[in-house]
């Protein structure tokens, strides 16, 4: 009888893995990133001979629910930044940085109502200050085209001419995203910065292999990657080795209700070693990235 139930146990178990394994696998456009791409001992990357540098800072920002703050508070970060490291070139800030990423009282109405269009008074005001600055800005905010279409969680890149450079519609949305609203983006957002092959993506882009493969084809050197995450920190960057990438990871930090940040902020090289970052407090992180073309 104890034989017998042993012998269910081990019919049962591999069976039990078997569709655990199957379920994570998801759809056929979503990567999963298992414990051993994030895990392990981090790889060597030689940027000593690089041919082109750029100097990027990567914010770490606490984020409250009125669009003005966020706003204040996000040109006080720049011009933080170009004083205390005057040859930064870009800057990069997190998803939806001009408010909460998700509330749960009525997410679909406060997505709605700090909602811009792009051009509109942020981008305008970032924009004026990126000019002044002599820098590019990327940061995340909830887009609308006009009052009756549909929203988009968008990652907008300013030149410093304060010009729109490019904008990024997250394409591989999350439970949050469709419980506020928000529509998919189609298209990958590839720009260049300075000479150097720039791509753009938002948080969950991260998953999508057709975004990936495309990324990875037209050849980017430096990926942008804009988030709200409380993911955990760990010793290496899978996503700067899926995509072959210098990784941007701009995040946030702090409590917003249901959603607790704890501040995983980032720069990493293609191998995945992380240059500089870390968990931690509102702040910013700085390196000049050395890439080959």
């Amino acid at each position: 009888m104890q034989w017998q139930e042993r012998r269910k146990h081990l019919i049962i178990l591999p069976l039990l893995f078997i569709v655990m394994l199957c379920a994570a696998c998801g759809d056929s456009d979503k990567i999963i990133q298992g414990l051993m791409d994030i895990s392990g001992a981090p790889l060597k990357y030689d940027d000593s001979k690089a041919t082109k540098h750029l100097n990027v800072a990567s914010v770490c920002m606490s984020c409250s629910r009125d669009k003005q703050e966020n706003l204040q508070k996000m040109t006080g970060i720049l011009r933080r930044i170009k004083t205390e490291k005057p040859a930064t070139r870009l800057v990069v800030v997190g998803e939806t940085i001009l408010g909460w990423y998700y509330d749960p009282g009525n997410p679909v109405a406060y997505q709605k109502n700090i909602a811009e269009t792009i051009p509109g008074s942020a981008t305008q005001v970032i924009g004026a200050l990126a000019d002044s600055l002599n820098m590019y800005v990327a940061f995340g905010m909830t887009e609308r085209v006009n009052e009756n279409e549909n929203i988009y969680n968008s990652l907008v890149l300013l030149n410093p001419n304060g010009n729109i450079e490019a904008v990024h519609r997250k394409v591989n949305l999350v439970n949050w995203d469709e419980k506020s609203g928000f529509t998919a983006g189609n298209h990958k957002t590839v720009v260049t910065i300075d000479g150097i092959k720039t791509g753009m993506i938002v948080c969950a882009d991260v998953q999508s292999l057709k975004l990936t493969e495309e990324l990875v084809k037209d050849n980017i050197k430096i990926l942008i990657h804009a988030l709200a995450s409380n993911a955990l920190e760990f010793r290496i960057d899978a996503v700067a080795r899926q995509f072959n990438a210098w990784a941007i990871f701009a995040n946030r930090c702090g409590d917003e209700k249901e959603n607790v940040y704890s501040g995983n902020c980032y720069i990493s090289d293609p191998a995945g070693t992380i240059r500089i970052g870390g968990q931690g407090d509102e702040r910013y992180e700085y390196y000049r990235i050395g890439v080959y073309e």
